[in-house]
């Protein structure tokens, strides 16, 4: 299985989408208008400027990520495009993991939904950094991770509207136990335990179980429960499968490191 076909993409289809959804995404974010013609976006692409490739990536990343446009179509266009990313990732770790694909493309979703385009970094290598790193992480082949690279680009703060609640003003699980949790997962990102989606997405988990307890639920509902996955799932574009196979292995990396003075809310959230 290729990673196309793992992230369900077809060539034909994308291109279609494209094209299609064109006009209105150029309404939403003007950059955008750079490419005249997106049924050439292959061609565009290699004789363009660098600066205006990366801007029309970055405002489909915006219309992608879910701290931005949200749109889910953005999103399968964006991964099509950082598709040769994927390949070459595919081809380097294809002996490491008989599914590498199919780690591939989840962890390559989970980055077209929280790509950071509002840096000032370009794109496409710091999607490829990061993706190659979430991949590595996974297989447990943390050495082959370059930490001679900038790691700035993984080290953004986490803003608390990670821990927004559908509802402004109700505060999804008490500030003291969000600030809690808060810290501990800068404090495992910046140990390299967990990224920073992994961060947007355990923290995602914790709101809506809470959220989900204030209408109605059970107080015991479980936080990888599949109603609490199915919701993040929902939002993320991803199966529940992969939002509690992701929240697991952040828990499991911050429960086994974590020093012994924030063991308590590792403990809250475990």
């Amino acid at each position: 299985m290729s990673v196309m076909q793992a992230m369900g993409l077809d060539n034909e289809q994308v291109l279609d989408l494209l094209v299609e959804s064109w006009p209105q995404w150029c309404r939403k974010v003007p950059d955008l208008e750079l490419l005249a013609e997106p049924a050439k976006m292959d061609a565009w692409r290699r004789s363009a400027p660098a600066a205006q490739v990366d801007l029309v990536l970055r405002g489909l990343a915006q219309l992608a990520a879910t701290d931005g446009g949200d749109d889910v179509d953005a999103a399968r266009v964006l991964a099509w495009l950082l598709m040769p990313v994927a390949v070459r990732l595919s081809a380097e770790l294809v002996e490491f993991d008989p599914d590498i694909d199919e780690h591939i493309a989840a962890c390559l979703w989970i980055e077209v939904r929280t790509a950071r385009w509002q840096t000032a970094a370009r794109l496409v290598p710091n999607v490829a950094w990061r993706l190659r790193r979430q991949v590595c992480i996974e297989l447990g082949d943390r050495a082959r991770i370059d930490t001679h690279r900038d790691r700035t680009l993984a080290r953004t703060l986490i803003d608390d509207e990670i821990a927004r609640t559908e509802h402004p003003g109700v505060d999804p699980y008490e500030s003291t136990v969000r600030d809690e949790l808060l810290a501990v997962l800068e404090w495992g990102r910046d140990q390299e335990l967990i990224t920073e989606a992994d961060c947007q997405l355990l923290a995602d988990v914790v709101a809506a179980a809470a959220t989900t307890t204030r209408r109605g639920c059970p107080d015991s509902i479980p936080l990888l429960g599949d109603v609490v996955s199915e919701r993040v799932a929902a939002r993320w574009g991803v199966s529940g499968r992969t939002v509690r196979r992701h929240a697991r292995r952040s828990i499991a990396a911050l429960a086994g490191a974590v020093a012994d003075g924030s063991v308590g809310a590792v403990r809250r959230i475990a």
